[in-house]
């Protein structure tokens, strides 16, 4: 009888300690830049969720996550001829950069959130799959929440390599010559992410 209790007092405390956040899709996006090797002349444009959520512990604190990225969303937003972005689109779909065919998801899956010496601001940690490759990143986030949302914006570089994307990659014997179609390795990032509490 007091197993059968203590069981079920468990089982009532840990639905109540833990809470949960959804991502808010139409409020979230992924920023991203790509650029040459050489120059700052590159594209660049947003990526959409297609579904994210946090959970909490009975304090607030963020225990864990995860997140699904649409990588059929894929935009361009600095070309202004119509028929010169939708090319850069397709291409970047394209098994020269992200495949979506194949791969038409990417997920994100914290692993912790740690406290910094700064107000508000992480260290997190997690797992990027990407074109069926795993790669644990670190990031600073800017958290912020109240009773009823969680906002985080971050920055972060991915050097997409990680991922198998080499398509006019620069590699280490490139620099003694340097062609100016080659497309950097780091593609700078910036999310801005809102999740509504359940």
């Amino acid at each position: 009888m007091n197993k059968l209790l203590i069981i079920t007092l468990f089982i009532h405390f840990s639905a109540y300690s833990q809470g949960k956040a959804e991502l808010s899709l139409k409020e979230s996006t992924i920023f991203w830049r790509g650029t040459h090797a050489i120059g700052n002349s590159g594209h660049e444009g947003t990526l959409r969720f297609s579904s994210g959520m946090l959970t909490q512990s009975a304090n607030g604190k963020i225990t864990g996550g995860s997140f699904v990225i649409d990588m059929n969303s894929i935009k361009n937003t600095d070309e202004e001829d119509e028929k010169g972005r939708k090319n850069i689109e397709e291409h970047l779909k394209s098994n020269d950069f992200f495949d979506v065919k194949k791969y038409p998801t990417a997920t994100f899956t914290i692993i912790k959130v740690d406290p910094t010496t700064l107000p508000n601001k992480y260290a997190v940690t997690g797992d990027l799959l990407m074109k069926g490759i795993s790669n644990r990143i670190v990031f600073t986030a800017l958290i912020n929440q109240n009773k009823e949302a969680i906002s985080v914006k971050a920055d972060h570089t991915l050097i997409r390599t990680l991922w198998g994307i080499t398509y006019k990659s620069q590699s280490a014997f490139d620099f003694g010559n340097l062609k100016n179609d080659l497309i950097a390795n780091a593609v700078p990032i910036k999310m801005e992410l809102l999740f509504r509490k359940k």
